[in-house]
């Protein structure tokens, strides 16, 4: 049982990491900083009152273009038994892919994403857990073994009588059992208020600690870091600009020896008469009436924000935006215009490839294959790009008798499942011979001719 004063020091010094996921989720969501500070000064300016404060989605964009390059397709495995791999698709389920890209969304965000897996009612379940609630507890080894995992995350309850109350949750997870412990008060709060009553302790025999880590990237670098000072600086040019256009419209005058009493009957005058009167002074100083007006460096503010849109998705690793001349490119064109996108994704890649491979280990063992640990696992990833899909497939049908059927329906543009589609076409065969029979009877032996020991 750990102890309690240890569990409220660990929410305590973890607060700067939940503090640098919440700000990389309000930039996901569109709810920059420029929210919360404006552009304004403190001093009061009579010449400025606007204050629009523009939030752009950036990161958000270029998020879900990664996250939809990489998962639209779902990663196809196979371990080298067609059955196992139904039944590890079966497990699977619906959901695969849209975890898939949850998880992808979340190590973007968050440097790593963490799944969550266990047996329920002899059934194998999995979900991501947000990056939040989640503290890993690895060994001193440069291999870095997951030991330990401390997950903590807020909850609201309703009592008997309609109160609000709210309390926070704190698993310590090992490799043999679960330790729960419940605290009132929030994460936010100055202090936790323990509940022993609440305290509970279960085991598992899940053999491992069960969760999976997916990074980002070896160096556990999130992608907002690259860009999010070009975001807050086009934020605020893009304020200031909407600003400077909506105080323009208020013009301030200046008067000088009015001669009238009041603001009130100058205005008056000048809508009534379209005049006003002045005076000259004993000194001989003479009246006027002058207007404040905002000059806007139009040219330079566009010239600015052309360069940090550019910029941004230069470091984001991002498509350009607005290009028009890929319209019937070739296969090597296009894939120069994805080279950034792809750089990006491949390092992505090859974290979760890790990942997926201990899912799937997991599963074998649920399944209780004997071999899961030794059994070679080949991951099939397909990418949502735009393609020239005449030439691919001129490449495939070029490609018969030369490599197998599998190979090339894997790299067909037009087959997600190629398992599915050789039985398809082994189907297609089988009537396309009934048919044959049907016609010409026993005139020949289709099948021997095929096999050639028709003579």
């Amino acid at each position: 049982m750990l102890d309690v004063n240890k569990i409220k020091m660990i929410i305590m010094y973890d607060y700067e990491r939940r503090r640098q996921i919440e700000i990389a989720k309000r930039y996901y969501e569109n709810d920059n900083i420029i929210k919360d500070k404006g552009i304004l000064t403190e001093e009061a300016n009579p010449v400025r009152n606007a204050d629009n404060r523009i939030s752009h989605n950036f990161h958000q964009l270029i998020t879900d273009e990664k996250v939809a390059y990489m998962f639209t397709y779902p990663v196809l495995f196979d371990v080298g038994d067609i059955d196992i791999n139904n039944k590890i698709k079966e497990i699977l389920g619906d959901d695969f892919k849209s975890e898939c890209a949850y998880l992808c969304t979340n190590a973007t965000n968050n440097k790593v994403g963490w799944l969550h897996y266990w047996i329920e009612d002899g059934k194998f379940l999995y979900s991501v857990v947000e990056t939040e609630q989640c503290l890993p507890v690895f060994d001193e080894g440069l291999k870095k073994k997951l030991i330990g995992f401390y997950r903590y995350y807020p909850v609201i309850e309703e009592n008997t009588v309609g109160r609000i109350r709210e309390y926070v949750i704190f698993e310590y997870w090992d490799a043999v059992h679960c330790e729960k412990y419940k605290f009132r008060g929030n994460l936010k709060g100055a202090g936790l208020t323990y509940m022993p009553e609440e305290y509970e302790d279960f085991t598992h025999d899940l053999g491992e600690v069960p969760f999976i880590e997916f990074k980002n990237n070896r160096n556990l670098v999130s992608d907002l870091k690259k860009y999010k000072d070009l975001i807050d600086v086009y934020d605020v040019v893009v304020s200031g600009y909407a600003n400077d256009l909506e105080d323009i419209q208020q013009l301030i005058y200046v008067l000088e020896n009015y001669g009238g009493e009041n603001l009130s009957e100058f205005l008056s005058d000048l809508k009534r008469y379209k005049t006003i009167k002045t005076e000259t002074t004993a000194s001989g100083t003479k009246g006027g009436v002058s207007t404040l007006k905002i000059d806007i460096p139009v040219e330079a503010r566009n010239s600015i924000l052309d360069i940090l849109k550019k910029q941004i998705y230069e470091s984001g690793q991002a498509l350009q935006q607005d290009n028009e001349n890929f319209g019937n490119a070739s296969g090597v064109a296009l894939k120069f215009f994805y080279r950034k996108l792809e750089l990006k994704a491949g390092l992505t890649q090859i974290e979760f490839e890790k990942g997926l491979n201990h899912l799937i280990r997991v599963i074998m063992k649920f399944l209780k294959i004997s071999d899961a640990e030794k059994r070679s696992i080949t991951q099939t990833w397909t990418r949502n790009m735009i393609s020239n899909d005449s030439e691919n497939a001129q490449i495939a049908a070029d490609s018969v008798n030369i490599i197998s059927d599998e190979t090339i329906l894997k790299n067909h543009p037009w087959v997600e499942n190629p398992e599915d589609e050789l039985k398809k076409i082994q189907k297609q065969k089988e009537k396309a011979q009934q048919r044959q029979r049907e016609i010409f009877g026993s005139a020949g032996d289709f099948d021997k001719e095929e096999n050639g020991t028709n003579n």
